[in-house]
């Protein structure tokens, strides 16, 4: 998550610069120091930016006080993926700000969803990232790709009234299925097409993806993989990608009237010619959260249910 934010620092904030910062208090590192964050309405000459590493315990407000004795002098602000005690917020020694799990949740979401934070995604049996170049000129399904999410996590728990609970944001692995070939209609006729399908291991679904220029380049993320037994078996793999692309059309019944050729109200099937498709896959993200209740389950960031973690 350091390098998540990090990243996510140098885009949003003015003058970020590092510099040894010699008076670091233990448990905190110091990852930069700015002149202003616009986006959370953060200005002044330095701005001192601190991240806390995820932990058991939450910071407490003693915590808080001794931090600000060894701060430097100006603005400080603490990003925890630790909790944050209430009584934190009232600490009128020092100059600062804490952003607490769900604080960074949400701007890290918000810049995966505004395609802000771009970089390469990182997979769970994987130590370092594989950074990847951007192109102008390169086809979207050439790079590691995530989906844009279609939930937002505070509106998402206050529905179902699950507020308090911290999240991580993480990407799970899905695949992206790309087929070229010809539909085929009743009379002979063919019609070349192109078709991109996502296939979902952890709803189990197989779905055509109408607008794949608009998927985002993948943030720095882990990555969880679904059980093996989720995807699609090759013998299967063809037959869910036909049904999925065949189409029923309303026909033309040849017979004549007043005001020309009588629509037909049965539907035509317009199949896939399987035989002769171009068939490729590779690996695409959507994104998610963990969400840390007793058990930690995972948060699907399309359809907004919860899978076991």
């Amino acid at each position: 998550m350091e390098e998540v934010l990090r990243e996510l620092l140098r885009i949003k904030s003015v003058n970020l610069r590092t510099q040894k910062v010699d008076s670091a208090s233990h448990g905190f590192t110091c990852l930069g120091i700015s002149t202003s964050i616009p986006e959370l309405d953060i200005h002044s000459d330095e701005i001192f930016i601190w991240h806390a590493r995820a932990g058991i315990l939450p910071i407490t407000k003693s915590e808080i006080i001794r931090f600000g004795i060894d701060a430097p002098a100006g603005f400080n602000l603490i990003l925890s993926e630790r909790e944050v005690q209430s009584d934190c917020y009232s600490v009128e020694t020092l100059d600062f700000k804490i952003l607490g799990p769900d604080d960074i949740s949400l701007w890290v979401g918000k810049a995966i969803l505004s395609g802000d934070l771009i970089a390469a995604a990182k997979s769970d049996d994987s130590e370092d990232p594989e950074i990847m170049e951007s192109h102008g000129n390169e086809n979207p399904i050439d790079r590691m790709l995530v989906l844009k999410p279609s939930i937002e996590v505070k509106s998402w728990s206050s529905q179902r009234g699950m507020e308090g609970f911290s999240s991580t944001p993480i990407l799970l692995s899905a695949r992206l299925w790309v087929v070229s070939g010809h539909l085929q209609g009743p009379k002979g006729e063919r019609e070349t097409g192109e078709w991109a399908i996502l296939e979902d291991p952890w709803s189990k679904t197989v779905t055509l993806l109408n607008d794949i220029h608009n998927l985002q380049q993948a943030p720095v993320l882990r990555t969880i993989e679904p059980q093996d037994f989720n995807w699609l078996s090759s013998d299967r793999a063809d037959e869910e990608l036909a049904k999925v692309i065949e189409e029923r059309r309303r026909g033309n019944s040849g017979g004549g009237s007043i005001s020309g050729t009588v629509r037909s109200m049965l539907l035509e099937k317009w199949p896939l010619d399987s035989e002769r498709a171009k068939i490729n896959n590779r690996k695409i993200l959507i994104p998610g959260w963990v969400i840390h209740l007793e058990t930690e389950k995972i948060l699907h960031g399309r359809n907004g249910r919860l899978y076991d973690y």
